[in-house]
């Protein structure tokens, strides 16, 4: 790897430029300290400055013309050495000051010269005039659908949104939204919350002076707290419930015709629905856009529908209990953590790799991290078999080993949830893996359906990004746009009970693809200052 590049910054400590100036190139300093190193000098005052700058000569012995007439603080220079002190005789080139610094700063640390231009669509016979009974159907009234649809609507379209929520192999249902909003992020993020306040409450009140259900004042005992599960539950369940109301109405306020049937392509221009009383019907339209998400995939194996996944945990009528979470996936880990949070037994069963795909030590961090919590992790096996004992589930693993727990929640993967959407009989490709629709920028391999969010191949299974490829999608088809969607450096959060951030690539994807001697890599620790008074934190 090349050395790092030696800046010198000279200025006088006042100067609102030269500090600033300053302040970046320290910063970048800092987060690439294999890429760039500064040597600053300063001045006490503007005399001093000058005097050392003009009337000692310095910018006279700098071979680029433009140092010879700079008298502006900053002035910044590169050299081979970190001398303390300016070194005529080592000035390898001038940036200049200022504004010349900090376009160095933005040229250097670019982070893409490649910049999406605008794509043309295949056509797909379109008409203003057509006869259909609407321009855009949009199946699936999750966050993309609905974004798609309103958008859509709002530049003129004429636009119906069809969402009918099949029962989970347990029973479940839930209202308008999808995945996210109701089995997904939003009762996943409060049950987390919960989860991190209730152990706030054991591991900072005391450091704080706050007295919770202590008999003793002083006594240093744990405080005593509880979390009552019908109650948390039951406040998640109405608040979101208010959400599926609003959705209700901000599909109407965009005029977009809400359809609470099931769907199934007859023929590339028309759908067969099916309302909840089974009463069918037909529907027809220009454009159709898939938006119908996934659902977990089930647990493959003897007695495996005993066990409950996602969709199920946030409905349970009771606290789980002892539980064994199947899986290594982040929907495994974030409820493993909110259930041990809330003060549940709970065990993960991991057949090799925690967060696959996921940087590797972050995800080892996360799994130490949720082990000295409490979590217990039983690693290299899957479940052989399940069966009932009594009011419990006897587990038997594929090492031999058993236990019995009152609840398992399979969290082993999902997939798109197309398989009676009649997708053969247009000719709509699919992954046979996972079921998911091969698109090229959301078009399908039928030109008049499209598909946006977790049900397409290879876009990454989150909430924004649904809906901004959704928004797109109706401004290309409705808008005369051909802004494509950028699904590159896509940035995440997994809610494990501690939380993890990433965007880009992870450590081990960067070295495939440039190489470790093209990398700079590095780790910072700290503790949060909320953590600091606490002693069991520090640990």
């Amino acid at each position: 790897m090349a050395s790092p590049q030696i800046l010198h910054i000279a200025g006088w400590s006042s100067c609102a430029f030269y500090r600033r100036a300053s302040s970046v190139l320290s910063s970048l300093a800092v987060l690439f300290p294999t890429r760039i190193k500064v040597v600053e000098h300063e001045f006490p005052d503007r005399t001093g400055y000058r005097t050392w700058l003009i009337d000692g000569g310095f910018r006279d012995k700098v071979q680029d013309t433009r140092a010879h007439t700079h008298s502006s603080s900053p002035f910044v220079w590169f050299s081979a050495a970190m001398t303390e002190k300016p070194d005529e005789n080592d000035i390898e080139g001038f940036i200049g000051g200022h504004d010349d610094t900090l376009d160095y700063c933005r040229t250097l640390f670019q982070p893409c010269d490649d910049v999406l231009s605008g794509i043309t669509m295949v056509g797909d016979a379109h008409a203003t005039d057509h006869s259909y009974d609407y321009d855009l159907v949009v199946i699936g009234g999750g966050s993309g659908g609905m974004a798609a649809a309103k958008e859509a609507s709002g530049l003129g379209a004429k636009v119906a949104c069809l969402d009918f929520v099949k029962p989970s192999p347990q029973g479940t249902t839930w209202g308008l939204g999808g995945t996210c909003v109701n089995v997904g992020c939003i009762p996943k993020k409060l049950y987390h919350i919960g989860a991190l306040l209730q152990e706030g409450i054991q591991a900072d009140s005391e450091a704080f002076g706050i007295n919770v259900g202590k008999p003793n004042g002083d006594t240093p005992q744990k405080p005593e707290s509880q979390v009552k599960w019908a109650t948390l539950r039951e406040n998640i369940h109405n608040y979101i419930r208010g959400l599926n109301f609003k959705y209700r109405v901000a599909l109407r306020e965009k005029e977009v015709t809400y359809l609470n049937k099931l769907a199934k392509f007859k023929d590339e221009h028309t759908i067969e629905v099916t309302d909840k009383k089974g009463r069918v019907s037909e529907i027809t339209s220009s454009r159709f856009l898939v938006a119908v998400g996934g659902r977990p995939s089930p647990l493959e194996c003897e007695g495996g529908e005993l066990a409950i996944s996602s969709d199920d945990v946030f409905f349970l009528e009771k606290s789980p209990g002892k539980t064994l979470c199947v899986g290594a996936s982040y929907i495994s880990l974030e409820c493993a953590g909110f259930l041990a949070g809330i003060g549940n037994d709970v065990t993960v069963a991991v057949r090799s790799i925690l967060l696959r795909g996921f940087d590797r030590e972050c995800a080892d961090k996360i799994g130490a991290y949720m082990e000295d919590h409490g979590v217990k992790f039983k690693k290299g096996v899957v479940p052989k078999k399940l069966e009932k004992v009594g009011e419990r589930i006897k587990v038997t693993f594929s090492d031999d080993s058993s236990d019995e727990y009152d609840t398992v929640l399979s969290a082993i993967g999902r997939r798109a949830d197309t398989e009676k959407l009649g997708l053969e009989n247009v000719g709509v490709k699919t992954n046979p893996k996972n079921r998911k629709i091969i698109t090229t920028n959301e078009q399908s391999s039928c030109p008049n359906i499209y598909a946006v969010g977790d049900v397409m191949e290879g876009c990454p299974e989150l909430t924004p990004v649904a809906i901004q490829a959704g928004q797109f999608l109706a401004r290309r088809l409705f808008g005369e746009s051909t802004e494509p969607m950028d699904y590159i450096n896509i940035c995440t959060t997994v809610f494990t009970p501690i939380e993890y951030s990433c965007v880009g690539l992870s450590e081990e994807d960067a070295v495939e693809k440039f190489g470790s001697d093209n990398l700079e890599i590095y780790v910072r620790e700290f503790i949060p200052l909320e953590w600091s008074l606490s002693g069991s934190r520090q640990q």
